[in-house]
């Protein structure tokens, strides 16, 4: 039985043989069929069906190009392979989310796959995946040649956060989206393509072309529109996370109530409304991690000299005080067993070069690689813990944010920059975000200043005052809730 779409000729040599949640299309080279996309496991059926309704025979099919690695694209190919024995081709980068088959070939950027009149030129586009392909070849109709093109991964929900996440993928992937949307505005489309029949509005135009004495299809100023809306759908995700899942970090716990890096300060904190803990590592002269922030312990003990300079033993000799409050200083590992399982994250200042990896394997120890994100003003020192460990978040302090900074950030995997509060304006996080960079500005010294950088978009900040913010931030809930 066929889908719930009948296949058609779409244009020239091009057929739509998918269904409406699963866009595949058949090309007729006149030497061979090329299939793109095969759809899910449950659907391959329908394909080898609506490719014979259109009269041809599926064992004509010679390549499978898939535009990405996800199910619903590469579902149906094992089935497929064993009805035709066509060669395939996906990106290496995608292997990781197929089953069942084992691909033939993989894209480079800028190949072109020929068979018999149709050269395919594949354009890597990663963002939706990493290894996202797009694809562009001419068609001939009537004696006039035209150009088809298809983005092979325009879907926007997949650079959510927590889809990442979840796929084990760097947040880095919402900045290739926008730079593969730019590369894509540089090609020329008479005939577009969808990825899914939704992307081209392929249903409703084939229910036109039965209707009509012009192809609806063919028509070459439907491609940029499309881009500009992926560009916005992806806007929109992010600016969206930035509000839903914005982080209120307490700066070294509630640091203008309570002793600051002490678990009084992280408790209050907490109990102040806020989902994150900044804190800041260095190690003693016995090698256990303790968080402390200051070059020297003078200013919170009177005394001279580093952390690294005493042992655990003698630091917790001193105690320190805020406002009438006291507590001692907190071991990293025991900082970590109280608080890994609650549901916060985590941003670990590295104080001291070298040390990098003990923090490392703590946070392993502790399970907590998501929900932490590791900085420093050093990169000497992010660059280090990311080598150490690939699978950690990373993120960069600094003074003075230039397209260098940027440049190395996304050389290095880091995936946060952390500016100063006073430079952070709605139009600069728009374009850290369209860098695939979260954004956490530092050195928030005042409310006013606080509710600029939240008004900013950004994505969460540190404060010593998470009490303030969180009352803020429920106040422009409410706003949003009662106007829109």
């Amino acid at each position: 039985m066929l889908g719930d779409m009948k296949p058609f000729n779409l244009a020239g040599n091009i057929y739509f043989v998918g269904t409406y949640k699963a866009s595949s299309h058949l090309i007729d080279t006149g030497d061979g069929l090329i299939l793109i996309d095969t759809g899910y496991a449950e659907t391959a059926d329908v394909i080898a069906e609506s490719v014979a309704e259109l009269g041809f025979d599926i064992r004509d099919v010679k390549y499978i190009l898939h535009s990405h690695g996800h199910y619903d694209h590469t579902g149906g190919t094992p089935k497929i392979l064993e009805l035709t024995g066509a060669k395939t081709f996906i990106s290496e980068d995608d292997v990781k989310y197929i089953s069942g088959w084992k691909p033939d070939h993989f894209y480079r950027d800028g190949q072109v796959i020929s068979l018999g009149n149709t050269q395919i030129l594949c354009v890597a586009t990663p963002g939706h995946t990493e290894g996202t392909f797009s694809f562009f070849f001419d068609v001939d109709i009537d004696g006039k040649t035209y150009r088809a093109g298809m983005f092979g991964g325009a879907g926007t929900n997949q650079l959510k956060k927590a889809y990442l996440h979840k796929k084990k993928c760097s947040w880095l992937n919402r900045g290739l989206y926008f730079e593969s949307v730019e590369r894509l505005k540089q090609e020329h489309v008479d005939i577009f393509l969808g990825n899914h029949t939704w992307n081209n509005q392929t249903k409703e135009n084939y229910e036109r072309m039965l209707v009509s004495d012009t192809n609806p299809f063919i028509d070459e100023t439907k491609w940029l529109p499309f881009l500009q809306k992926c560009e916005k759908d992806a806007e929109a995700v992010m600016l969206k996370e930035s509000r839903d899942s914005f982080v209120n970090y307490a700066h070294r716990g509630a640091s203008e109530y309570t002793p600051e890096n002490t678990f009084l300060a992280f408790y209050t904190g907490m109990y102040m409304g806020a989902n994150g803990i900044e804190t800041d590592v260095q190690m003693t002269k016995d090698g256990v991690l303790v968080l402390f922030h200051d070059d020297t312990i003078t200013r919170l003990t009177g005394a001279e000299g580093r952390v690294s300079d005493y042992t655990l033993d003698e630091l917790r000799q001193y105690t320190f005080e805020t406002n009438g409050q006291t507590d001692k200083i907190v071991v990293l590992e025991d900082f970590l067993r109280q608080f890994a399982f609650r549901d916060i994250t985590f941003a670990i200042e590295i104080k001291q070069a070298g040390i990098e990896p003990q923090i490392a394997d703590m946070i392993r120890k502790y399970h907590v690689e998501d929900k932490a994100i590791v900085t420093s003003f050093m990169p000497e020192c992010i660059r280090a813990i990311k080598e150490y460990a690939p699978e950690l978040h990373i993120g960069l302090l600094t003074k003075n944010v230039t397209d260098d900074t940027v440049a190395y950030l996304k050389q290095i995997g880091a995936e946060e920059i952390c500016p100063r509060a006073v430079d952070v304006t709605p139009e600069k996080t728009a374009i850290w975000h369209r860098e695939g960079l979260n954004v956490r500005p530092w050195g928030v010294k005042n409310e006013e200043l606080m509710r600029q950088v939240y008004d900013s978009m950004a994505d969460g900040m540190t404060v010593n005052f998470p009490d303030k913010l969180a009352k803020y931030i429920r106040e422009q809930a409410e706003i949003q809730e009662l106007f829109g």
